[in-house]
């Protein structure tokens, strides 16, 4: 037996410590752990409950957006409104650009280097400027004296990479492009959100810009933008980069247990992805968000044992001689269970429990066709690249949502309804998905709206939580375990699987 230790685990929001066991170059046990504590679910009692939707944005500066719906829709829920036709569209407008923005950043900012062989830069012989001037820089720091020259790109394991030459250059020139494509679908979310990130225009009630017709005529001309890159640069090279590494596929496999709330409501009031519980891809469609149970007997906190949503109102730390006494404890995250399973949530949940439903027939025609071409099955979306190419196919149905979205609004209207009087000692849940899975937002209003007790249960939470009271590991610790790592000293299967959920530490321990 023989351990690895990665502390910490880089290209992520916040930190992360990985330790694997491995026996024959076999991981058979690993540890996540969240290495920092915030408190902020504390720092909201005895606030205005409407300030809910602004500090909860402050849990993570890359997904603030998810935290505002979250919030505003518990408000919502508490007071028993319900938004109107404008107000419905623009969140969507908002979220979902922001959504798109995320996924584009993993995949190419965070991910990608994983696989390219960023090192093909220095065999370009284009004309493309941008390409010049990267391998320039190259270059330079290669020429330089410095202890890690070209950090960013060339500091890396020692591992196989991409082959095709011509692929890592196509890959490289749209990692380049992307920053490009980022930057649009941030003015998108400004255009509508006021600014980016944590945005002030959604509230309970609605979003609160006018859509006038200069704006939405600018939020179109970078929706047809954004299309043009989604479909024919993100969603093909996540397929020649799956075509290339299509053992990992089987890589990364977690606990066929799939947990997704509803998210980017129609006019119908369907909705564009579905709520359910799948376990072994059997599918409940019906989530009651009080069957989640929070467990601390592996975190740092005094008390052990299992704890609904609102049950506490205070969850004390461990001192600072128990935290440097315990041998049992590990994270700082909590270890969420729904219905007593250990469940993933994210990408890949969304678009498994999406299409076990059937309610998108667009998904499906999209999962078909690609599953065809890369000759796998839903059951390979459990995986490193199942999650990588479910975030590409999502992004596909989110760029033609906004598109059609945006088209529906009606002009000069505001999406905003008034709110009823100051509530009273009243509770609501909020249930949305986040760019890294299912997001729940519970709230309990006390007397002339002051916060009584509030609650968020967040995706990162459910993927690195430590084990729970039954010792049943979180659901990366059980993607890491059976990972084969050919070189001990250049593991770079593991940090595949662990960014391949595309952790937030600043949101899983809040």
């Amino acid at each position: 037996m023989s351990k690895i230790v990665i502390d910490p685990i880089t290209r992520i929001e916040g930190h992360l410590k990985v330790e694997v066991e491995t026996d024959a170059n076999r991981v058979v046990r690993a540890k996540c752990s969240a290495d920092m504590y915030r408190g902020l679910e504390k720092a909201l009692i005895g606030y205005d409950y409407l300030t809910a939707i602004h500090i909860t944005q402050r849990t993570c500066g890359c997904c603030p957006y998810a935290h505002a719906e979250a919030a505003a829709l518990a408000i919502e829920d508490a007071l028993k409104i319900e938004l109107n036709k404008n107000g419905k569209l623009l969140r969507n407008l908002v979220i979902g650009a922001y959504k798109l923005k995320d996924y584009i950043l993993h995949f190419y900012t965070l991910s990608s280097l994983d696989f390219i062989d960023i090192s093909a830069i220095l065999k370009y012989s284009g004309n493309s400027t941008n390409m010049n001037d990267l391998k320039n820089w190259v270059k330079k720091e290669l020429r330089s004296n410095k202890v890690f020259p070209s950090a960013i790109f060339l500091q890396r394991y020692k591992a196989a990479y991409l082959e095709s030459k011509e692929l890592n250059l196509v890959l490289i020139n749209h990692y380049l492009e992307a920053f490009e494509v980022m930057k649009n679908i941030d003015t998108m979310v400004k255009i509508f959100g006021g600014k980016s990130p944590h945005m002030v225009a959604i509230e309970a009630g609605g979003v609160t810009t006018r859509p006038t017709a200069e704006r939405l005529v600018e939020y179109i001309s970078l929706t047809k933008k954004a299309k043009e890159f989604i479909y024919e640069k993100y969603l093909p090279d996540v397929i020649e980069v799956a075509k290339a590494f299509k053992e990992y596929f089987h890589i990364g496999k977690g606990s066929n247990n799939f947990l997704t709330f509803n998210t980017l409501l129609n006019l119908d009031d369907s909705y564009e992805f579905i709520e359910g519980f799948s376990k072994e891809f059997k599918l409940e469609e019906s989530i009651d968000p009080y069957e989640i149970v929070e467990y601390h007997d592996y975190a740092y906190y005094k008390k052990d044992g299992g704890f609904k949503p609102l049950e506490l109102d205070n969850l004390e730390p461990l001192s600072l001689e128990e935290f440097e006494s315990t041998d049992k404890k590990y994270s700082w995250s909590k270890a969420p269970r729904y219905k007593g399973n250990v469940v993933e949530v994210g990408p890949a949940a969304i678009v498994i429990n999406t299409y076990l439903s059937g309610k998108n027939r667009k998904l499906n025609t999209i999962v078909d066709r690609v599953n065809k071409e890369l000759g796998i099955t839903i059951k390979d979306y459990n995986s490193v690249m199942g999650r990588h190419l479910s975030r590409a196919i999502i992004s596909c149905l989110i760029i033609d949502k906004l598109e059609n979205d945006v088209f529906s609004v009606d002009e000069g209207v505001l999406g905003f309804i008034q709110l009823p009087k100051t509530p009273s000692n009243v509770r609501g849940v909020g249930l949305t998905e986040a760019t890294r899975g299912a997001l729940a937002h519970f709230i309990d209003i006390g007397e002339n709206g002051f916060i009584r007790n509030y609650e968020m249960v967040v995706p990162t939470t459910w993927n690195i939580s430590p084990r729970d009271n039954k010792d049943l590991p979180g659901a990366l610790e059980m993607m890491l375990t059976g990972t084969k790592i050919k070189d001990k000293k250049n593991p770079i299967e593991v940090t595949r699987v662990v960014r391949s959920i595309d952790p937030c530490l600043a949101c899983a321990v809040h």
